[in-house]
């Protein structure tokens, strides 16, 4: 098992791999990115999206 520091700086590697990809996008293609990423796992898994969650 990799110790928490490793897995702290592979968490960092990915965060700012995803901050280099989306830096230059306009709020709506980070929009269109994040479903794209997240639709195979919500389709998989029945997950039903909130898209504005109020208090």
């Amino acid at each position: 098992m990799k110790n928490l520091n490793t897995i702290e700086k592979d968490i960092n590697k990915i965060r700012l791999a995803i901050y280099e990809e989306t830096k230059d996008m306009t709020a709506q293609q980070r929009k269109e990115r994040l479903e794209k990423v997240t639709n195979p796992a919500i389709q998989k898994y029945g997950l039903k999206v909130i898209p504005n969650a109020k208090s």
